[in-house]
């Protein structure tokens, strides 16, 4: 009998364990350059990373809520790329391209498409590239009902991101993302001050055909009671004289 206990434990925690790590947010992390992603290195059945070095947001079932690429909507100059996108690490992002929202308070959204994709994305992240000075950077991302999964942030570090100036220094460039195995539907992130420059979205699923399905929430509370009761039972009787 305890035996058996012992396993009965041992799954629901091991099934609550599951259901609890399916999801995590990312950063705020330093980059300038792609290899510098979190994501770098993982198996993914499909992922797009878009730099707008060609000065258009084309990947695939992604859409912006407000802005552009910054070559189109702010003009030809003072651009904040990712370091690395004019062929050198030297900090300075001026030769690249990247994304611009002029109203940075009011933050942008990027939403994915599950039937161009094929299926929601596990992974989605953005490198946020400049603001207003004294800002600070907010990021969440939802599910495909609408559903906040988790926020980073208001985030900033004194003196280091936001740097306080427009000059296109890379040093201050943070990563931000999130991970979910139920699928990201979108992405929000948002600067409290001034303008708001992005570039690296990236996006993709490590999901494939026959993975598990995230635990609903009534089944991780039946699982809680049965652990809890399980472990109970473990407990020492107290000997009545």
């Amino acid at each position: 009998m305890r035996r058996a206990t012992i396993s009965t434990v041992a799954i629901a925690v091991s099934l609550f364990s599951i259901s609890v790590a399916r999801a995590g947010a990312v950063g705020p992390s330093p980059y300038l350059k792609a290899a510098d992603s979190p994501f770098a290195g993982t198996s993914f059945s499909y992922f797009h990373l878009e730099d707008f070095e060609d000065h258009l947001l084309n990947t695939p079932g992604v859409s912006a809520s407000s802005g552009g690429v910054t070559s189109v909507v702010f003009g030809p100059s003072i651009h904040d790329s990712v370091d690395a996108d004019d062929g050198a690490i030297d900090g300075s992002g001026l030769n690249g391209d990247s994304f611009f929202e002029g109203n940075g308070s009011g933050g942008v959204s990027f939403t994915f498409d599950a039937k161009v994709l094929g299926s929601l994305p596990t992974h989605a992240g953005v490198v946020w590239t400049d603001s207003g000075a004294g800002a600070t950077i907010t990021f969440s991302a939802f599910n495909g009902k609408g559903d906040l999964l988790g926020t980073i942030g208001p985030s900033s570090e004194a003196g280091v991101f936001p740097d306080n100036s427009n000059n296109g220094e890379t040093a201050e460039d943070r990563f931000f993302g999130f991970t979910d195995t139920g699928g990201i539907g979108r992405i929000f992130i948002s600067n409290s001050s001034g303008g708001m420059e992005l570039d690296h979205l990236q996006y993709g699923s490590v999901q494939s055909d026959g993975q598990a399905v995230p635990l609903p929430p009534a089944v991780v509370l039946g699982l809680i009671g049965m652990a809890t009761l399980a472990a109970t039972r473990l407990l020492p009787r107290r000997q009545v004289a």
